[in-house]
């Protein structure tokens, strides 16, 4: 890990100090015991010696933080949220002041958000700047329709095809191609994680969100297709994160509006909707999206998925075997908000096993929740624990916690004739 390698060398520079003041004290004289010790700690004589259990610095840094700022770390916010709901292409006071009250684990950008490279850029390093645990920087970058930076000729990106264009093609290699491609122009731009691609099977013609956002139809050409984006994405350097488990693709109903079922028995989730996941998670996924949707089938309480332990941790965890992050699709979708508070969707959601609450609105609301949950026993702090732990996992993996930033030319990176080619070959493929 980046962090231990750290600890490693401040570990070492400490013991050399010891040394030195052990070897000026005693000069002429031959080495005490205590001395030898350090030497040995220093210069390895090859022996197998016992030594003590490794310190994680992650673990270290997770005991030395208040209930609160574990809690914070569990929500990633739209802008508005730390700006007194008004939306925000920069940062101010305001934003400041919030980032320093509420460590949150991350923020989502959408369209109203993006100007230009420079200001998002720049307001991205700022965003970082005024965080004492780095933050989580999100979009919704599919290619396609759902393109937050590549649909903004301001940004100067490349403009990708939508999920269903590269799945045409039939060949994963330009699923990977794209997703190295997703990755180096977000990277370029400040972003770390990346919610994609769509794990959905379209399995229904009448879906009204999913359609040209899935790969296909197949539920083997689709994992082929994740597993590969998944792969070139993460290589660059962005966390993916497939959605919408545990399957969005055979709905009639849009979970943004409101309560949407999926009738499905789990043989069918197995061999269907499931297939594409399981090959995200055998390609290192870092995260997956959850789904509001309802399995009356599956589950009896009749709960969204998102807030579904059955689902979440019984089937999600344990039967996929996934350890990565689990994050709720947005929290203020109507799915969620026009049955529950902000507070029982929180609440329910961690229970269930998720790690991370994607855009409750209010955030204060969600947040005084879990606090006001676990202080009544509702939730345990050993439960935030394994969340925030999972957090700082794949920050650490993306070398948040690294001091030095990559530099990194975006003139050369966004929109570059290399990347522009891909999708040329993808369409003249597909024609």
């Amino acid at each position: 890990m980046k962090l231990l390698k750290i600890f490693l060398v401040f570990t070492i520079i400490f013991l050399v100090g010891c040394k030195g003041d052990v070897e000026q004290n005693d000069v002429g004289e031959p080495a005490n015991e205590e001395q030898q010790q350090v030497d040995n700690a220093i210069e390895p004589n090859g022996e197998e010696e016992e030594d003590e259990e490794e310190i994680d610095p992650l673990a270290e840094m997770l005991n030395a933080m208040s209930l609160e700022e574990k809690v914070a770390q569990l929500f990633v916010l739209e802008l508005g949220s730390i700006n007194n709901g008004v939306q925000l292409t920069e940062m101010n006071d305001t934003a400041a002041a919030f980032l320093g009250e509420f460590p949150i684990g991350g923020v989502i950008f959408f369209q109203n958000n993006v100007v230009n490279v420079e200001q998002t850029s720049s307001f991205i390093k700022d965003l970082q700047g005024v965080s004492d645990i780095p933050l989580f920087v999100s979009v919704d970058e599919e290619g396609g329709i759902v393109s937050r930076i590549g649909n903004n000729v301001n940004m100067n990106a490349t403009v990708l095809p939508s999920h269903n264009q590269i799945g045409r093609t039939e060949d994963p290699e330009y699923a990977f191609k794209v997703g190295q491609i997703l990755g180096r122009e977000l990277k370029a731009l400040g972003f770390n994680m990346n919610f994609a691609p769509v794990a959905d099977v379209n399995t229904n013609p009448n879906n009204p969100i999913i359609g040209n956002r899935a790969f296909g139809s197949e539920p083997e050409s689709v994992a082929e297709m994740v597993a590969s984006m998944v792969e070139g994405m993460q290589e660059e350097g962005v966390s993916a994160v497939i959605k919408h488990f545990p399957g969005h693709g055979d709905t009639s109903t849009d979970t943004h509006v409101g309560s949407t079922y999926v009738e499905h028995d789990i043989d069918r989730l197995k061999e269907i909707e499931w297939v594409p996941f399981q090959a995200g998670i055998e390609a290192g996924v870092y995260g997956i999206m959850t789904a509001h949707i309802q399995l009356p089938n599956v589950v009896e309480n009749n709960l969204p998925a998102t807030m579904s332990k059955d689902i979440i941790t019984d089937l999600l965890r344990e039967e996929l075997e996934f350890d990565g992050l689990i994050i709720t699709d947005a929290l203020n979708m109507g799915a969620i908000s026009n049955n529950f508070s902000m507070a029982e969707a929180a609440i329910e959601a961690i229970l269930a096993g998720c790690d991370i609450l994607l855009m409750p609105i209010p955030f204060i609301e969600a947040y005084n929740g879990v606090l006001e949950a676990i202080e009544n026993g509702v939730i345990t702090e050993e439960r935030i624990d394994e969340s925030v732990m999972r957090i700082f996992k794949v920050k650490d993996e993306l070398g948040l916690f690294d001091e030095e930033d990559e530099k990194i030319n975006l003139e050369e990176v966004l929109g570059s004739e290399e990347h522009k080619k891909v999708v040329e070959e993808i369409f003249e493929k597909i024609r």
